[in-house]
Order: C-alpha cells, then sequence, then structure tokens
C-alpha cells in the first residue's frame, strides 16, 4: 500500500512538472495586458468587473481572476495553470473512465500525447497558451468536469461524497461565467436528469438543486448588458453585414463551421471515434445487425472524406469528391443553393448524427448518455458559432472545447463497451472474491434489474 503511494505521488509530481515547464513557455501577449492594467485603469478589482459587466460581457469570474495574477509573479500564474492541467485529466479519467480501464500510469502518458498530437498546433497556441484565454477554455474546461462530477457519479450509481458536492458548487459558478462553457454544461446536466427519469432511478435533491444552480447563473452572466454592447461592437467592427443573417442561415452557418473545420483539423480525431464505434458494435452485435451495417457505411464515408481532405491540402482539385463534400455556405454573395449541394450536404451531416446515435447505443440494451451528451455538446459548442458576430474573431479557440470532448468520448467508450481483457486494471475498479480471484465489479452501464 505505503509502495503504491508513492508512486502516485511520483506520477501525479511528474505529471505536474511536464506542465509547469510547458506553461512556463507562455508569455503576455495581445489581451492580457489591457486585463493586467484593470485595477490601474479602474481603480479595484469592482470597478474593473463593473465597467467590464456593463462594456464587454459576463465572464467576470475567470477574466477577474485573471486581473488579480497578472498583479502577481508570472510564476503564480504557471504554479496554478500546472494544476489544472493535472486535475484537467484526473477528472477525465474519473468521469470517463467508467469502469477503470485504463492503468494510470498509461493513461497519464497517454492522454496529454493524444492532445497534443490531435489537436492541432493552431487551435492550441491561441487557447492554452494564451493566458486570457486559457482561463477560460482550459481552466473552464476542468471545471466543468469538477461541476458535473457528482451527476456523472450519481447516474452510475455510485457514492458523492459532500467534499464532491461542495467543489462541484464552487465550479458550476465559475463555468457559468463562461458562456459557452456554462451552455455545454447545463446541456449535460439536463441529459443525465432526463436519463436518470426515464431510467427510473430515483433522481436525489442535490442533482436537481445542481442543475438549477447552473441555470440560474449561466442565464445571470449572459444577460449581464456587457455581452450585449461587445455583440453591437463586434457587428459594427467585424460583420456589419450580420444582421442580415435568418435563423436558418446561422443554423446552416453553425453546421458548416463545426463539420469544415472538424474535416480540416480534426478528422483523424473523428476516424478514430468512427473505427473504435464500430470495432465496438461487431464485437457486440450480430454481423447481420442493420445499426452495424450502418457503420460501416458511416466510416466508409469518413474515410474517403479524410482522402478527399489530404488531396486537397496538397494542392490537388479533387475532381468529382470535391462536389461530393461541398457544403452549403451562408457567408458568400451567392443567393441560395442548388439541389445537389442541398442533399450533399444532408449526407454529410447525417453522418455526424448517426455516429452521435451509435455512440449512444454501441452496446446492446444499455444507452450510453455520457459519451452521447458529449459528443453533441462538443459539437454544439462550435456549432453555437453560427449565432455569434464573433465566429471568426474568436478564431481556432471554440474549436479546443470540441475536440477535447470528443477525445474524451473515445476513452469513454472503449471502458464502458470492453468488458474482457481489459488493457490493465485498477486497483479501485477490481476486488477480490472469497477464494481470492478478481472479480469485476458491476459496470456503471449495467442495468441493476439484470443483478
Amino acid at each position: 500500500m505505503k509502495n503504491e503511494t508513492t508512486k502516485k505521488i511520483l506520477l501525479f509530481s511528474t505529471l505536474y512538472l511536464f506542465f509547469f515547464l510547458l506553461s512556463c513557455y507562455m508569455v503576455s501577449r495581445a489581451d492580457d495586458f489591457v486585463f493586467q492594467a484593470g485595477i490601474q485603469r479602474y481603480g479595484s478589482i469592482a470597478g474593473w468587473a463593473k465597467w467590464f459587466s456593463q462594456n464587454w460581457g459576463g465572464r467576470i469570474i475567470p477574466q477577474g481572476i485573471l486581473v488579480l495574477l497578472l498583479q502577481l509573479s508570472p510564476l503564480i500564474f504557471h504554479f496554478i495553470d500546472a494544476l489544472v492541467w493535472v486535475l484537467l485529466l484526473i477528472y477525465i479519467k474519473k468521469i470517463f473512465d467508467v469502469n477503470g480501464l485504463f492503468h494510470e500510469r498509461f493513461f497519464f502518458v497517454l492522454l496529454p500525447l493524444l492532445i497534443f498530437i490531435l489537436i492541432p498546433f493552431s487551435v492550441l497556441s491561441g487557447t492554452v497558451f494564451w493566458k486570457c484565454a486559457n482561463v477560460l477554455y482550459l481552466w473552464g474546461s476542468a471545471a466543468l468536469l469538477i461541476a458535473i462530477y457528482p451527476a456523472a457519479q450519481f447516474i452510475h450509481q455510485r457514492q458523492v461524497t459532500r467534499f464532491d458536492y461542495i467543489i462541484s458548487l464552487v465550479c458550476v459558478i465559475y463555468v457559468s461565467s463562461f458562456e459557452q462553457a456554462g451552455i455545454l454544461m447545463c446541456g449535460v446536466l439536463f441529459l443525465f436528469l432526463l436519463y436518470a427519469f426515464f431510467s427510473h432511478h430515483p433522481v436525489k435533491l442535490q442533482m436537481i438543486l445542481l442543475f438549477v444552480l447552473a441555470i440560474v447563473c449561466t442565464c445571470f452572466f449572459c444577460t449581464l448588458p456587457g455581452n450585449g454592447a461587445r455583440t453591437h461592437i463586434e457587428v459594427l467592427g467585424q460583420m456589419p453585414n450580420y444582421d442580415m443573417y435568418s435563423t436558418l442561415d446561422k443554423v446552416l452557418w453553425g453546421i458548416w463551421y463545426v463539420i469544415h473545420y472538424i474535416e480540416q483539423e480534426a478528422m483523424y480525431i473523428i476516424m478514430l471515434l468512427a473505427g473504435t464505434v464500430v470495432y465496438l458494435m461487431r464485437q457486440n452485435r450480430k454481423s447481420n445487425d442493420p445499426l452495424l451495417w450502418g457503420a460501416y457505411f458511416m466510416l466508409l464515408y469518413f474515410v474517403v472524406c479524410t482522402m478527399n481532405w489530404i488531396g486537397l491540402s496538397n494542392g490537388g482539385t479533387g475532381y468529382f469528391l470535391s462536389d461530393i463534400f461541398q457544403l452549403v455556405q451562408v457567408d458568400t454573395a451567392e443567393f441560395g443553393f442548388n439541389r445537389r449541394i442541398a442533399v450533399f450536404s444532408i449526407i454529410h451531416f447525417m453522418a455526424y448524427i448517426y455516429l452521435g446515435s451509435c455512440i449512444l447505443i454501441v452496446v446492446p440494451e444499455e444507452i450510453n448518455i455520457t459519451g452521447f451528451s458529449f459528443y453533441f455538446g462538443g459539437l454544439a459548442t462550435m456549432w453555437m458559432m453560427g449565432f455569434s458576430p464573433t465566429i471568426y474573431a474568436s478564431g481556432a479557440r471554440p474549436r479546443f472545447l470540441c475536440y477535447l470532448f470528443l477525445l474524451c468520448c473515445e476513452i469513454q467508450i472503449i471502458s464502458c463497451a470492453t468488458f474482457k481483457d481489459p488493457l490493465s486494471r485498477s486497483d479501485d475498479i477490481y476486488s477480490k472474491t472469497e477464494t481470492g480471484q478478481p472479480e469485476r465489479m458491476r459496470c456503471s452501464c449495467d442495468d441493476p434489474q439484470k443483478e
């Protein structure tokens, strides 16, 4: 026991040191200097918060913390940033590795590699390596997972401690002050409660209060006058024609934004996710199952789509493939679109919908609500940019949340759907029987009535 504790301390110390050194390469730039001068300009943090909430947005808490940290030595920020990275990885494992399939040492080496290899540097550089965005997207992602952790434990029928509830409430307030993560948090909590209701699980009062607090706080920060003021300024400065777009235009624009950038930047993540889904469905379903055949066609479609983008990125013309994968675009001088583009756009869109549906039922007779929620939640986080005049001004930052949670879905479906020959066994998931042999504890996806 003492030896295992020493190994854990060594593992997390090494992990923390790695992220601390990585964070030290981050320097203040652009908006960081504006936030650094916040107290000097407005007299106090309260004066800054009043001005900010009325003139530039509702992100008072994360940006307010940044204002305070920028008054101190840069090392303080780096110390906290490294801690947040470690917390992010810990809670990804807690929530998405539902059966403890991955050994800690393997997991905490694999996941950072996946993040830094599969998420493009163009996305990471302006997100996790920029202080202004870091406190929103990286810190916000970690806080979001901590906030929904009690709900995730609840739907898996596992014990939730008082400490989990307390830290969750604190993180709910932090996340709700960043509207993109706040809306995602509310959506995930809503789906968790909906799942609990229809699966006839007794819904705890704490879960309802957590959801209500998330809704109230997110609505409060989203309705602050600064959000409306910033939208008006962004329309004038970035997109004077924004008000010309109809609701349908914005819906289509958001869909184009999701598919276009995923297939340019994160197609290998989608390919990995689709390939894993097909493999697991083959293991768990009959060979003549229509759902499995549909998954085959979906994977083939993504393979051809990837080949098309690789060819185009190398200077090829694409020939007929470029026509097949052409999407409806609204930010052009052309009015309307022809039937062929509409049909192919619908097929393209349905491939992503089918993948999310397969994630939901990757194991027969089970509902994978966690993977389903974060898959569509990640896509929706990008899709919402179609309703924002900052769709281009925000750059690659909104895409970080989507790509990160797509990777989390990959971890989750493997852990949830794999019951035999695990990659490695975690001590807290396998218990000993009276004969001394290891016995797998009940999967969080198992139906308790079957037991």
